[in-house]
């Protein structure tokens, strides 16, 4: 029931965080109001932490033809445009598997033990409650609490993005920038930002532009190094 509920509520939730740049063509359903702009923003939010490799309506697996489609604020990619024949019809029920994708994805290292709204401790007042912003995890202590949370997504992302970054200093493999190979503290200390959920440490600001475009490779070779 409460994933249920997650579905839902994603429907209507427009926030995302995370930093990416589109890769592939996006296009949004004809009669929708959307900018340029906004569909822009969210595939930049919304495509690092997508979850699924493979298209939701045929199954096939996305490569380099894939598309990239808004829907309702969501992002949904597809392996052609083939697939958007069906669009207004399924658009929700791919939402839902996309929904249920980001929560298995995320779950199991989700990086706060309390509740972002109330400061409750997850599961003081039953199984929390699973909530998709964009391609983020939610979690909340109890129904009691979305309506604070829909009125302000935005700060309890802000708070579940700083757990995501917390919880992977202590562990983060490397010391210098992964984009300049300067030292992380060579001007003024590392500058922090996330792909998605994976920390990237910079040694300034004037790097995230490079994060922005290379989002994927930067994270490969973090985890390169991690393994090494």
């Amino acid at each position: 029931m409460k994933t249920l509920i997650a579905s839902a509520l994603a429907l209507v939730v427009l926030f995302g965080s995370a930093m990416s740049v589109p890769e592939t063509p996006s296009e949004a359903p004809k009669g929708a109001s959307i900018t340029a702009a906004e569909n822009a923003e969210i595939l930049r939010t919304q495509k690092p932490s997508y979850p699924l490799t493979k298209c939701v309506a045929s199954g096939r697996e996305l490569d380099a033809k894939a598309i990239d489609v808004v829907y309702d604020g969501r992002l949904v990619r597809l392996c052609s445009g083939d697939c958007k024949a069906t669009a207004e019809k399924d658009k929700a029920a791919w939402i839902a598997k996309i929904d249920a994708a980001v929560i298995a994805a995320q779950k199991p290292t989700y990086p706060l033990a309390t509740c972002p709204i109330s400061g409750e401790k997850l599961g003081a007042k039953g199984e929390p409650i699973d909530v998709v912003s964009g391609t983020k995890l939610v979690r909340l202590c109890c129904t009691g609490c979305i309506p604070a949370y829909e009125k302000d997504v935005a700060a309890a992302m802000a708070k579940v993005d700083k757990a995501w970054i917390d919880a992977q200093v202590a562990t983060y493999p490397l010391d210098t920038c992964v984009v300049s190979d300067e030292k992380l503290d060579s001007m003024g200390g590392a500058v922090d930002v996330l792909y998605g959920t994976k920390l990237i440490r910079l040694c300034c600001k004037g790097c995230k532009k490079s994060v922005e475009k290379e989002g994927p490779a930067l994270v490969a070779k973090i985890e390169a190094a991690r393994k090494n």
